[in-house]
C-alpha cells in the first residue's frame, strides 16, 4: 500500500506537469563527501564540523534550495549553515538549477530537474529519478537524520530512504499547500484539494516529528488528520550589524532610490504573485495619500503578477507614488528596510512571513494583516499593528496611526529591537538540535499504512478525496 501510494504521487506530479516541462539539461556532478583542504604548507585544515567526533549527520532533502529565492529557501539557508556552524555534518538533495553554474557543490546533491511554462524559476526533480540515484549511495552517507521539507518527490525519497534503512524521520511543513492549488494545470482545483486532504496526513504521519513554523501550519495537520509530533520553531532571523542599519546606509539608500529625507516610506517585499495580496497596499496607498501626500510605495520582488500590479498601480496612483524595485540581493535587503518607514505586508496566507521578520531584526515596525502565520511573532501595538483582513480601509488607517504619531513610531522601533532578539537562528537551531537527539533515541511511528474504516466500513481517506472529486 505505501510503495502504491508513493508511485502514484509521483506519477500524479508527473502528468500535471509533462507538458509544460522546459528541460533543464545542465549537468550537476555529484559530490559525497567534502575534500581535504590543505593550506600553502601543506597540513590539511579541517573546518568545525569535521572536528566534533560527536557530531550529527544529517540528510537534507528539499525542492527549494539557493539559488531560488523564497521563505523556504531561506528557512532552509539558516538551518544548514547553523547547524554546520555547530560542528554537524549536512548533506542537501535538491533539483538541479541552471544558475549553479557547473562547479560541484560540497555536500549539495542536485537531481536532473524541469521547470513549467508557470513557474520558470522553481525548477522540481524529475519523479522516479532521485530515488533510483540515491539507492546505491545513501548508505554511504551514514546518516543519523534525515530531515524533508517538502512531502513531494525530494521528500518522497528522502522518507523512503530513511524508513527503509531505519534512518529517523522528521520534516518541516513550510506550506499551505491547500492556498495554492491555482498553480497546478491540468487537474480540477477540487481534486488536487482532495489529493492533498488525503496525501498530506499519509505522508506527516510516516515522521518521527514534524517541525511547523507556526501555529497556523499546525492546526491545518491536525485539521486533516496528522498525529506525529509537531513542534512548532519558527525560522530564526538575524540580528543586523549596526554599521548595515546605520544612519549612513539609510542615507545612501534613499539617495540611491531618489527618496527625499522628509519623505514616508512603505515598503513591500517578497514574490509579486496573488496570493501575496499587494492589490490591497495599491488600495490602501489611495487612502494613505490623503493624509500623507509625500508618501511612496517601494516594492521589492518580482513574480507572475509584477504587469497586472504596475498596471493597476497605474491606474490607482498618481506617477511615481509607487516603485517597482525588482529583486534585490538578501545582503542589501537591511539597508531598504532601515531606509524605510514602515514594512507593509498583505498575505494572509503565510506560514510564517519571513520578510516581516526581517524587518523588525532592522527595527522597522510593521503594518500587517491579522491572518495567517505572520503575525504569530508580533505582538499588536508593539512592534506592529494588526490591520483587518482583506480590507484596505484598516490597512491605511493602522499605517496613518504610526505615520502621524513619532512618539509611537519611535516606540514600536525600540519594540521592534527588543522582540527581534526572541527569534534568532541560534535559538532556532538549539531548539531542532535537541529534537534531532530525541527522535534518534526514538521507535520509528509504528501506523498503519491501510487507511482506517468509518463506521459504515468504508476507508475513511476515501470519504474525504471523494468530498473534492467532482460529482463525488
Amino acid at each position: 500500500m505505501q510503495d502504491i501510494i508513493r508511485i502514484a504521487t509521483e506519477l500524479y506530479i508527473a502528468v500535471q506537469f509533462q507538458p509544460l516541462m522546459l528541460i533543464n539539461r545542465r549537468k550537476h556532478p555529484l559530490r559525497l563527501e567534502p575534500r581535504d583542504k590543505r593550506s600553502k604548507s601543506g597540513a590539511v585544515s579541517l573546518r568545525p564540523e569535521e572536528m566534533c567526533p560527536d557530531s550529527l549527520r544529517v540528510g537534507i532533502f528539499s525542492e527549494s534550495f539557493a539559488p531560488v529565492r523564497n521563505g523556504v529557501t531561506t528557512s532552509l539557508d539558516t538551518l544548514v549553515k547553523g547547524l554546520r556552524t555547530s560542528g554537524h555534518r549536512v548533506w542537501v538533495c535538491a533539483p538541479a538549477h541552471e544558475a549553479v553554474g557547473a562547479a560541484p557543490e560540497t555536500n549539495v546533491l542536485r537531481f536532473p530537474s524541469f521547470v513549467t511554462a508557470y513557474n520558470r524559476g522553481y525548477p522540481l526533480a524529475y519523479p522516479f529519478y532521485p530515488r533510483l540515484a540515491l539507492s546505491t549511495h545513501f548508505n554511504r552517507l551514514r546518516l543519523d537524520v534525515v530531515h524533508t521539507h517538502s512531502p513531494f518527490v525530494l521528500g518522497l525519497t528522502g522518507a523512503k530512504m530513511a524508513i527503509t534503512r531505519g534512518t529517523p524521520l522528521v520534516s518541516t511543513y513550510h506550506t499551505l499547500y491547500s492556498q495554492y492549488t491555482h498553480y497546478l494545470p491540468v487537474v480540477p482545483e477540487s481534486m488536487s484539494q482532495g489529493f492533498l486532504d488525503v496525501y498530506l496526513p499519509w505522508y506527516y504521519n510516516r515522521c518521527s516529528h514534524v517541525f511547523c513554523p507556526s501555529r497556523v501550519t499546525m492546526a491545518s495537520l491536525k485539521r486533516i488528520g496528522v498525529e506525529a509530533p509537531i513542534a512548532v520553531v519558527p525560522t530564526g532571523v538575524p540580528i543586523p550589524t549596526s554599521s548595515a542599519v546605520s544612519l549612513e546606509r539609510r542615507k545612501a539608500t534613499r539617495q540611491r532610490h531618489n527618496w527625499r529625507m522628509d519623505q514616508k516610506v512603505l515598503l513591500y517585499a517578497g514574490r509579486l504573485a496573488e496570493e501575496k495580496n499587494v492589490p490591497l497596499l495599491l488600495h490602501a496607498m489611495v487612502q494613505i495619500l490623503k493624509s500623507v501626500p509625500n508618501a511612496t510605495l517601494a516594492i521589492i520582488g518580482d513574480g507572475p503578477e509584477r504587469e497586472a500590479l504596475e498596471l493597476l498601480a497605474t491606474q490607482l496612483l498618481p506617477e511615481k507614488v509607487v516603485q517597482f524595485l525588482g529583486s534585490i540581493p538578501r545582503e542589501e535587503m537591511d539597508a531598504h528596510y532601515c531606509a524605510a518607514d514602515l514594512f507593509c505586508f498583505a498575505s494572509g496566507s503565510e506560514t510564517q512571513g519571513l520578510v516581516a521578520g526581517e524587518a523588525r531584526a532592522a527595527g522597522l515596525p510593521c503594518i500587517l494583516v491579522n491572518q495567517g502565520g505572520a503575525p504569530e511573532t508580533f505582538v499588536d501595538g508593539e512592534d506592529a499593528l494588526l490591520a483587518e483582513p482583506a480590507n484596505a480601509q484598516s490597512f491605511a488607517e493602522k499605517a496613518l496611526a504610526i505615520l502621524g504619531n513619532d512618539d509611537r513610531y519611535q516606540s514600536m522601533r525600540q519594540h521592534a529591537h527588543r522582540r527581534a532578539r526572541l527569534f534568532t537562528p541560534e535559538l532556532m537551531i538549539a531548539q531542532v538540535i535537541e529534537l534531532y537527539e530525541q527522535v534518534r533515541t526514538m521507535p520509528p511511528p509504528v501506523r498503519s499504512l491501510v487507511p482506517p474504516l468509518d463506521n459504515n466500513g468504508k476507508e475513511a481517506y476515501w470519504n474525504i478525496f471523494s468530498q473534492h472529486w467532482p460529482g463525488g
